[in-house]
């Protein structure tokens, strides 16, 4: 996996099809108004109905808006055709009754391979309107060797006490800093806790609780080595790292989407997509000791990325994200 993969934080994108001549898709009744357990219910159902290759096993509207890692395709292609095999131990849900959406992050097979799925549903009146899928087919081996993408972090899947929880929105708003932060170079633009941890593709990339993972230094060109050797040296506390403005060079997050608020598992979902115009070669350090620059340059690219945020009393404690590269503006949901 290329360098730039391991240092960016991610976000998701997705984009619009709408079903074909055939017209809409017959599926089982869902209720005009879907509780949290009826979406997750929905969702799995919908797992299910991928790796079975039947889109009429779920409740599509007439017209749905679509997209499969950025691209435009009509319901029935993509996952519909090549997914081929339900997930595993790996799953994480958060559903949001008053959105009426539910996300879903989970480990399953493509081909026989294994990949992250990230998907979003939007129901109206009981119907998809909207379906938005995220797919990272890189090699997963080593995140699986280490036990990251064998189950979930417990905190993503356990319920919060009536006194950890915060209003919805609030949560939505403490998800949205995220990416002010980032952008920012300040992590103190987000709230996040002391112990704060975070995954990007199932590699531990912050955090102070477990050791991160060590990012691979293939590169031979000497500024891209350098730059990879100072990312190692970064504090490892998710707002500590953010600002020493490492993450500076990253030109813009668009299309932020901060959409669903789980309340009862304080889980917080955000689609985005980042922007890397790489003009910016060199970022001033803060906070590394014998580092006051650092080299930035990546090549131009975007990365579209889902993030699920954990917020218990206000506070971010937990980040699973994913994302991948692709070229520079490509455009996603907008």
């Amino acid at each position: 996996m290329r360098m730039k993969r391991f240092i960016v934080v991610f976000a998701v994108a997705a984009s619009v099809a709408v079903l074909g001549a055939s017209g809409p898709l017959q599926a089982a009744q869902t209720p005009a108004k879907c509780d949290r357990q009826c979406l997750v219910n929905l969702m799995q159902q919908y797992l299910k109905a991928l790796v079975k290759h039947d889109p009429k096993a779920v409740p599509f509207a007439s017209k749905v808006r679509f997209m499969e890692s950025t691209a435009e395709i009509p319901v029935g292609e993509g996952l519909w055709i090549t997914a081929s095999g339900e997930p595993g131990p790996f799953q994480i849900y958060a559903a949001d009754p008053v959105a009426q959406q539910v996300a879903c992050l989970v480990m399953m097979k493509e081909l026989n391979k294994d990949i992250l799925l990230g998907a979003r549903l939007k129901l109206v009146d009981g119907k998809i309107t909207e379906a938005e899928h995220l797919v990272i087919r890189e090699d997963l081996s080593k995140q699986i060797a280490s036990g990251h993408l064998k189950a979930p972090r417990p905190a993503l899947l356990a319920d919060l006490a009536a006194a950890d929880r915060t209003p919805r929105d609030q949560m939505l708003k403490a998800g949205a800093a995220y990416y002010v932060a980032l952008t920012g170079g300040d992590g103190k633009l987000a709230p996040f806790a002391g112990d704060c941890e975070r995954r990007e593709n199932g590699m531990t990339t912050a955090g102070i609780r477990e050791k991160q993972d060590p990012m691979p230094i293939t590169a031979t060109d000497p500024e891209t080595k350098k730059m990879l050797e100072i990312m190692g040296k970064m504090p490892r506390g998710c707002e500590a790292q953010i600002s020493t403005g490492a993450f500076t060079y990253i030109t813009d997050i668009k299309n932020r989407r901060v959409l669903i608020a789980d309340e009862q598992k304080g889980l917080v979902v955000g689609f985005s997509m980042f922007w890397h115009r790489s003009d910016v070669k060199t970022v001033k350090v803060k906070g590394v000791p014998g580092v006051d620059t650092m080299p930035s340059y990546q090549g131009t690219f975007n990365l579209p990325a889902m993030h699920i945020f954990k917020i218990k009393k206000g506070k971010i404690y937990e980040i699973e994200a994913i994302g991948f590269t692709l070229p520079y503006g490509t455009r996603g949901w907008e």
